[in-house]
């Protein structure tokens, strides 16, 4: 019995069947890109589109107040916006600092397509918290500003807390009141670079990291310790049926019966992971909610 082994082999497949080479790595890094391409990508489904009064009051140069009224639409329908976004967003092992960082995805606005199925890159694009069954979009800012920190904008930060406050109220840091050095967007950009982080202060409020955080290795802190969690719950699981195969094999000796071979695989049925007998192909356990958490919306219709 290896159940860390058995999602190592499952996850392996469903890499390949989303048309990506086989990985040379380990359970840690394969979990980590997972994670990092469910979080990158926008499920297909309708959700409730909310605009910043900043962004409802922007007068935006033709034709890209036409192209946001089209993704608008298709939030609110439920389409694919998968194209809108950077070819980036779909390689397990790109990192995207923005969303680790502040949690800030971010779409091209267009309406060509590159062959390769993925919008042209535009000179304007759209920030945007993305959450379940809502969407709140920030702002439209130039793809690239003279100072290159079109993914730093501090300003994007004062726009979430003049509109929806409650987006940033589980980040604020209560103990401290405020910063003794505030770092420019600049400066911002280049730490993000160098896979570190910055408190920020907006209107004299301190927040924290709001998508997981940055890593020295520039991944996201949170995919880790994710992935550090279903492993180490894998082992106790798998300890304590060892443990009461132990026993079970003990009373079996003890009375001289005679046993059929007892072990135990992880198996992926539909879109629930159980641990089987592997003889009887029975499901002994259900890990409720590891499909959500691993898979999510990846191979959906």
């Amino acid at each position: 019995m290896n159940l860390i082994a058995d999602l190592e082999k499952i996850l392996i497949s469903k890499f390949i069947n989303l048309g990506f080479k086989h990985p040379v790595s380990n359970i840690h890094d394969l979990l980590r890109a997972f994670f990092n391409l469910t979080d990158k990508s926008i499920s297909i489904q309708k959700r409730k589109v909310y605009l910043s009064t900043e962004l409802k009051n922007k007068q935006l140069p033709k034709p890209y107040g036409h192209y946001l009224k089209q993704v608008i639409q298709k939030f609110k329908e439920g389409q694919n916006l998968i194209p809108h976004l950077s070819i980036k967003a779909v390689k397990p092992h790109q990192k995207d600092l923005l969303l680790y960082d502040w949690g800030i995805h971010h779409l091209h606005l267009g309406d060509t397509l590159n062959p390769n199925g993925f919008i042209k890159r535009s000179d304007y694009i759209l920030f945007f918290v993305l959450k379940e069954n809502e969407v709140y979009l920030i702002d439209v800012t130039k793809h690239k500003l003279e100072d290159r920190t079109e993914f730093s904008q501090q300003q994007l930060l004062q726009i979430l807390k003049n509109n929806w406050p409650f987006l940033l109220t589980p980040f604020q840091l209560k103990n401290i009141t405020n910063l003794s050095k505030k770092f420019t967007d600049k400066e911002l950009s280049i730490i993000r670079k160098n896979g570190g982080m910055a408190l920020v202060e907006i209107d004299n409020i301190i927040f924290r990291s709001m998508g997981g955080g940055i890593s020295t290795a520039k991944t996201n802190l949170d995919h880790t310790i994710r992935a550090d969690k279903i492993v180490k719950i894998l082992r106790t699981i798998e300890i304590d049926i060892i443990s009461r195969k132990q026993i079970i094999e003990t009373i079996a000796t003890d009375y001289k019966l005679t046993l059929n071979p007892i072990d135990f695989n992880l198996i992926l049925h539909e879109k629930n992971f159980y641990i089987i007998q592997s003889y009887s192909k029975q499901k002994i356990i259900t890990l409720e909610g590891l499909h959500e958490i691993i898979l999510r919306h990846l191979f959906d219709s």
